[in-house]
């Protein structure tokens, strides 16, 4: 219970470093309150708390069908987002995502951008947790983005950051190593 723990607090961080480096650039505009940074991070939250759902839906669907290679998928899945997003970071210029968050449509996309990834990892949930191991990674992984879309508006407001490259690549650095763990943790089980 303790490893899942970690594993979803884990899980959490990294799939909420591009919120927070969004967040970081918000903070940074003019335009931004306490009130707008709440709004951002309650945002950014809600979508990667629902994306994994839908996502674990589709893998609890596909479940049966694929129980024989459901950890190499979950391994595939995580590795390619954790890579792509380490990449991401490599070449992330700060002054080319400067958004004007106080549209909504501009908000919901940024929340839907930032969450497209939680939906592919979350279909990893349907195929390695039962639904109450579900239900928990996706409210830590809300939390979790919540919390970090707030300090990244804050330490954008301040001006004083993480480097949000350095943030998606620790972030990519997370998730390949949970998709690992879950690959070795099969292998080793079944070896």
């Amino acid at each position: 219970m303790v490893a899942f723990i970690i594993s979803a607090i884990l899980l959490g961080i990294g799939l909420s470093m591009d919120s927070f480096a969004v967040s970081v650039t918000c903070g940074l505009q003019k335009s931004m309150t306490r009130r707008r940074g709440l709004t951002l991070a309650l945002s950014f939250a809600f979508f990667q708390g629902f994306f994994p759902l839908l996502g674990a839906l589709v893998g609890n669907l596909a479940k049966d069908y694929i129980s024989a290679i459901d950890h190499w998928i979950a391994f595939g899945l995580l590795a390619l987002i954790g890579l792509k997003m380490f990449f991401e970071g490599l070449k992330y210029n700060l002054k080319q995502h400067i958004f004007d968050f106080t549209k909504i449509s501009v908000l919901i996309t940024l929340s839907i951008a930032t969450s497209i990834d939680a939906f592919v990892v979350g279909i990893s949930f349907g195929l390695e947790w039962t639904l109450m191991g579900q239900l928990i990674l996706v409210g830590v992984i809300a939390l979790c983005t919540f919390i970090f879309s707030t300090l990244g508006v804050y330490m954008g407001r301040k001006a004083y950051f993480f480097k949000p490259k350095l943030a998606l690549m620790f972030g990519g650095a997370i998730l390949f190593g949970l998709g690992l763990k879950i690959f070795l943790e099969h292998v080793l089980l079944n070896s």
